[in-house]
């Protein structure tokens, strides 16, 4: 009877930790249908990734008491569109944090700081022939931080009043005197009802010693209901090298789902090659649930002077100055 009194306590007791932790498998399928013209060619395609990227993962959160947890995340990158794990190394995101009243310690691969207001205030999330980052390009030689760095430690501060913060640094790991990995920066924010700002700046490595791409930007939307305003500004140097990337855009329920807008500019100096270009982007996507949208998007990018850019890398390169037109019409469902 005492054997089993004990045996069912241990029960009790591993019931009573799992209870206190939680695993989740999440992902997300996004297929469409694209086609696009540029530099003589009409190339129609089955794409992926028009408004959220596909990719499946697992996250959990233990609870350590006193108010303290400790949390992973693991999420790589799928290409639903021929079945292949395109990058179940999990490298989207592999983390893992300690969080409490102080905020949270997170290492491991992840997003930067100065990435963040690229998508956030993007009309598009930085997906499909929508994209802002169409025409932005990371000056420098083989930056590799332009979205996420590995061997990275980051702090984010609790929520003080709408205010919060972001501080990251990423390890090179090697000996040489600059490595494409290398990030330090910082992002700074505030919500409070309908107004959210951000700004966010970095040194971001690249290959060649003593020189680092530094980048810089400030965005913001303002929700009035009817639609919402987005606003963003992006100064990326490298040297005597410097780009500017300017976007304004909205978002406003009509229906059962979203339409969305957005104009974007670069300016590039001559240093940088005046590949300035301009990008036009409209969409609209149709909510069948919480999980499960319809969604069609509309894009032209307007090159000037030495601009090349496009919007398919598999289609004829864009002459300088030329353009390039896309759409796109597909379903995304997120579990």
């Amino acid at each position: 009877m005492k054997k089993t009194l004990i045996a069912l306590a241990a029960v009790a007791a591993t019931g009573a930790a799992f209870a206190q932790s939680s695993v989740t498998l999440f992902g997300i399928v996004d297929l469409n249908i694209r086609n696009v013209r540029q530099g003589g060619d009409n190339l129609t395609s089955m794409s992926q990734d028009g408004i959220a990227s596909s990719r499946l993962g697992f996250r959990g959160v233990e609870d350590l008491g006193g108010g303290m947890s400790a949390g992973f995340w693991l999420e790589g990158a799928l290409n639903p569109d021929t079945g292949t794990a395109g990058g179940l190394n999990f490298q989207r995101r592999s983390t893992v944090s300690l969080m409490g009243g102080f905020g949270e310690v997170r290492l491991g691969r992840d997003y930067v700081p100065t990435f963040w207001n690229h998508t956030v205030f993007d009309p598009f999330g930085t997906n499909g022939v929508g994209n802002s980052l169409n025409t932005y390009t990371v000056l420098g030689s083989g930056s590799g931080t332009n979205v996420r760095a590995n061997n990275m430690i980051s702090y984010f501060t609790p929520n003080l009043s709408g205010f919060g913060a972001q501080i990251s640094y990423a390890f090179k790991e090697t000996t040489a005197a600059n490595d494409a990995n290398e990030y330090a920066g910082f992002r700074v924010t505030y919500a409070a009802g309908p107004l959210s700002v951000a700004l966010a700046s970095a040194s971001e490595g690249s290959t060649v010693q003593t020189q680092s791409h530094k980048r810089t930007n400030i965005a913001g939307s303002y929700d009035f209901g009817v639609a919402k305003l987005m606003a963003q500004y992006t100064q990326g140097k490298f040297g005597a090298s410097k780009v500017n990337h300017y976007l304004i855009g909205a978002t406003a329920p009509v229906g059962p789902g979203n339409l969305k807008a957005s104009y974007v500019r670069s300016d590039y100096n001559a240093a940088a090659g005046d590949n300035d270009a301009s990008q036009i982007a409209v969409g609209y996507d149709y909510n069948l649930s919480k999980r499960t949208a319809l969604y069609g998007t509309f894009s032209r990018i307007s090159n000037k002077n030495a601009g090349t850019f496009g919007l398919s890398p598999n289609a004829a390169a864009v002459t300088p100055g030329g353009s390039s037109t896309g759409f796109e019409f597909g379903v995304r469902h997120s579990f």
